[in-house]
C-alpha cells in the first residue's frame, strides 16, 4: 500500500485470501493419494506437472538446436529424492531435466528426478542415456542437434540417436571414457597450449583441445565430420567447441531468467516447489511464444526499425485477440510523431 507494490496483485485478492489459497492447494485428489503412492513417488504432482509438459509442446515448434540439462530447485524440506548437486547455487534442491530451445530458451520437455520408483508403471531406468532417450521422444526423427553436457553424452547414446531417431548430437565427454582412444590424452600432454587432435569415423567426430596447461576439453559431434578449426579465434578453437559453447547454455539461461522474477516463496512442501518452478516457467514460455507471434508481422519490423534506426520511443496496444489498436511513436527531440 506504500506505493512500491504492483497494484494489479492488490486489486485480484486480499492477502488473507491469498495465503488461505497458499495453504489450501493441492494438485491430486487426497482419497486416492496413498494408493497411487505405493507406485509412484510423484503422485502428488503427476497429473499436473505432465498436463503442463502437454501443452508446452502443443504451443510451440523448437528450432534446429536444443539443449538437455538438469535444473536445481532448491529445497531442504523432507523428500526422498532430494539431491545435492555441489556445483549449483542452492546446492539441495529437486532435480528437473530438461529439453530447450538453444536458441529462444523455450522449454519443451521436463522430467523430475523422482529416484528409485517402486516397481509398476512409473518404474524406469535412470540412468543418462535412458533419461535423454525419453526426453527426446517428441522430437524423434525431426533431424535436428541435441548438446548436452559429459553426465548425459557417449559415444554409444550419439550413436543411438543417429540411427534410430535421425539427431545428431554435440556433446563433451569424460576423459576417462574407454571409447576414447589413449592418444588422444596422452599425446596432447606434450603438445603446446591451443592444439587439437582430431579422430574421424563414418558419421561422427572427436576433437581433444588443449586450452591451457593441465586442462584437456574431448568433445564429440555427430553433427560435424570434418577437423575445423576457427583461424579468426585468436585461441585456435575447433569449429566444435565454438558451436558447443554456444548452445550448451539454454537450461542455465532458463535458470538464470526464472531467478530474475520469481513466484517462488519458502516452502516444506515439495510438490509446492515444483509448483513454483512450472509457474516460473509457464512465464517465461509464454513470453516467447508472443513473441514470436508479432515478430512475424510487418507492423513489428517497422517498431524495431524506427527503435534502433531512428532512435525513436514507439509503444504497442494490442487487445485480448493480439490485434492492433494503438500505436505512440515519438522522435529523439521529444516530438510526437504518430
Amino acid at each position: 500500500m506504500d506505493g512500491t507494490g504492483i497494484e494489479y496483485f492488490r486489486l485480484s485478492m486480499g492477502m488473507n485470501r491469498f495465503y488461505l489459497l497458499l495453504r489450501a492447494i493441492r494438485f491430486d485428489d487426497i482419497t486416492t493419494r496413498a494408493m497411487r503412492q505405493s507406485v509412484d513417488n510423484l503422485a502428488p504432482i503427476r497429473s499436473f506437472f505432465e498436463d503442463f509438459v502437454r501443452r508446452c509442446q502443443d504451443y510451440y515448434e523448437l528450432n534446429n538446436y536444443v539443449t538437455i540439462d538438469e535444473m536445481l530447485e532448491s529445497f531442504r524440506g523432507r523428500c526422498r529424492f532430494r539431491q545435492y548437486i555441489p556445483n549449483k547455487p542452492a546446492k539441495y534442491g529437486l532435480k528437473i531435466i530438461a529439453l530447450v530451445d538453444s536458441n529462444t530458451y523455450y522449454s519443451y520437455d521436463l522430467e523430475i528426478y523422482a529416484g528409485k520408483q517402486p516397481n509398476g508403471p512409473y518404474h524406469v531406468n535412470n540412468s543418462a542415456c535412458s533419461v535423454v532417450e525419453r526426453l527426446i521422444r517428441p522430437i524423434s526423427g525431426s533431424g535436428r542437434n541435441i548438446t548436452c553436457d559429459n553426465w548425459f553424452s557417449s559415444i554409444p547414446l550419439a550413436e543411438d540417436l543417429l540411427n534410430n531417431h535421425n539427431l545428431t548430437m554435440v556433446g563433451t565427454l569424460r576423459k576417462n571414457k574407454r571409447e576414447i582412444p589413449p592418444i588422444f590424452v596422452q599425446k596432447l600432454k606434450e603438445l603446446p597450449n591451443e592444439s587439437s587432435i582430431f579422430g574421424l569415423k563414418k558419421n561422427m567426430t572427436l576433437v581433444s583441445y588443449k586450452p591451457k596447461a593441465n586442462k584437456i576439453v574431448s568433445v564429440i559431434s555427430t553433427m560435424h565430420n570434418d577437423d575445423s578449426i576457427d583461424t579468426d579465434c585468436a585461441r585456435s578453437k575447433p569449429e566444435m567447441i565454438k558451436f558447443y559453447n554456444s548452445t550448451k547454455g539454454g537450461v542455465d539461461t532458463v535458470d538464470q531468467m526464472k531467478g530474475k522474477y520469481s513466484v517462488s516463496r519458502n516452502s516444506r512442501r515439495w510438490p509446492l516447489k515444483i509448483f513454483f518452478s512450472v509457474l516460473n516457467i509457464a512465464g517465461i514460455n509464454s513470453q516467447i511464444i508472443y513473441a514470436s507471434k508479432i515478430s512475424d508481422s510487418s507492423v513489428y519490423k517497422i517498431v524495431q526499425k524506427l527503435r534502433h534506426k531512428h532512435n525513436c520511443t514507439v509503444e504497442i496496444s494490442v487487445d485480448s485477440e493480439e490485434n492492433l489498436v494503438g500505436l505512440f511513436i515519438q522522435d529523439s527531440m521529444m516530438q510526437n510523431i504518430f
